[in-house]
């Protein structure tokens, strides 16, 4: 992986596997569809705020 980030192929087969498992839980259609962005846009943030500290730290050094 290139800087950390997947392919789109990747983020699909990643997004596959969610859904066969919520599916496995019996979460279907629009519930999983609204876990899944849920889940996608909370690792999103949390990727932000990391590089955002890492940016900080090294202007401060």
């Amino acid at each position: 992986m290139k800087d950390k980030q997947l392919t789109q192929k990747q983020e699909l087969e990643v997004a596959a596997d969610v859904i066969e498992y919520l599916k496995g839980r019996g979460f279907e259609g629009v519930q999983a569809a609204c876990i899944l962005k849920t889940s996608a846009t909370h690792i999103e943030n949390r990727l932000a705020a990391q590089v955002f500290f890492q940016c900080m730290q090294k202007g401060l050094n």
